[in-house]
């Protein structure tokens, strides 16, 4: 067996280790947390140990920031993170207000903030599949 991305195959170890931690009760879990440990460890796994899927993450790594500045322009990086700028700002001018202002935020606010936040993220995630797939097809792009 030979290891073909040996980051990702150690990410999946980890995940893998956490299994019988699971089994013998030393952490306790939902039955989701255990489907989504075992998902992450196949994921990583397969890349660490797959020839042609290490190939394309490295290709979609190596290429991945230009090919963003190409389709995006220079705040590609802002784009792409838009749910961290959203989530940062929110938490910081909630905490001003309650720490200086002694008051709570009504809750209609952060509903409205989780829907917000909810759009920028399949937002982003859209991005992000538009990129891979202008790496994935080799689009010439300018």
């Amino acid at each position: 067996m030979k290891i073909y991305h040996k980051p990702s195959f150690m990410y999946g170890l980890t995940f893998l280790f956490a299994l019988p931690l699971f089994t013998f009760g030393i952490i306790k879990v939902h039955w989701w947390q255990w489907i989504i440990t075992i998902a992450f460890a196949t994921k990583f796994l397969y890349t660490g140990l797959s020839k042609s899927e290490s190939e394309y993450q490295e290709n979609i790594a190596k290429n991945y920031r230009s090919v963003a500045q190409e389709l995006y322009g220079k705040y590609a990086t802002i784009k792409l993170n838009f749910p961290l700028v959203i989530l940062c700002s929110f938490y910081a001018v909630a905490l001003f207000i309650r720490l200086v202002a002694d008051f709570f935020i009504p809750i209609w606010i952060t509903v409205c903030f989780t829907i917000v936040l909810s759009v920028s993220v399949f937002y982003s995630l859209s991005l992000d599949h538009k990129i891979k797939e202008h790496i994935e097809n080799g689009t010439n792009i300018g």
